[in-house]
């Protein structure tokens, strides 16, 4: 998967240094953009809000006290930790190598900086996805991981598009922080479940030795 995801970011990265994608961010944008209504964009205005710094530390914060003090999961907690900050640092790093500048047409929220790839998509699809990954190995069998899943997933989508909607992001910027961020993501759960292997094999070969004695 993070093959696919690398690929996609290569991709997309190539045909921006070449000024290719000019079409492509134009046509998509266009379609959001004739779709603006005033209640509309109060919704996306929220939806957006979902991805903002502020809420997203704030929501990681609550959740790494959670795994550490309440689950027990010191890994799980410092891994979080590692994904969210590790996402925001990258992020930081690409759009200075990068140096792309946001759409000049009028936009309906504040956003400084440059814009590929974009940091909300990004940090938010490593934040959410992280999220999924730890509710589905943490938790038992349950319908409502299928639906806060779903909810996840789509809300990470509709954050996405709201930075299209808002003028504040080219479809292509979105599209290579979800690719860059999937990147991220797939490292950081590799990382995770290595360490809960080799942990595991430790525990197993310790129990072993306590036998033998």
């Amino acid at each position: 998967m993070g093959i696919a995801f690398f690929l996609v970011f290569f991709d997309l990265a190539e045909n921006l240094l070449h000024q290719e994608l000019r079409q492509f961010d134009q046509n998509i944008s266009n379609v959001f953009f004739a779709i603006r209504s005033p209640i509309l964009t109060e919704v996306v205005k929220i939806i957006n809000a979902m991805g903002s710094a502020i809420l997203l530390i704030t929501m990681a914060l609550i959740v790494i006290g959670y795994l550490w003090l309440v689950k027990k999961s010191f890994a799980d907690s410092v891994m979080l930790a590692v994904a969210i900050s590790g996402a925001a640092l990258m992020n930081l790093v690409l759009k200075m190598v990068f140096h792309r500048t946001r759409p000049s047409l009028p936009t309906l929220a504040y956003a400084s900086g440059f814009s590929f790839p974009s940091g909300h998509a990004m940090v938010s699809f490593v934040f959410y996805g992280m999220l999924i990954f730890l509710l589905w190995n943490n938790f038992g069998p349950s319908k409502w991981k299928y639906v806060l899943t779903s909810i996840l997933a789509v809300l990470t989508l509709g954050i996405g598009i709201s930075r299209v909607y808002l003028g504040v992001h080219y479809p292509s910027d979105v599209i290579a922080g979800f690719a860059a961020g999937g990147i991220w993501l797939t490292g950081c759960i590799l990382a995770l479940q290595t360490f809960r292997y080799l942990r595991r094999d430790r525990a197993i070969l310790e129990r072993m030795h306590k036998r033998n004695e």
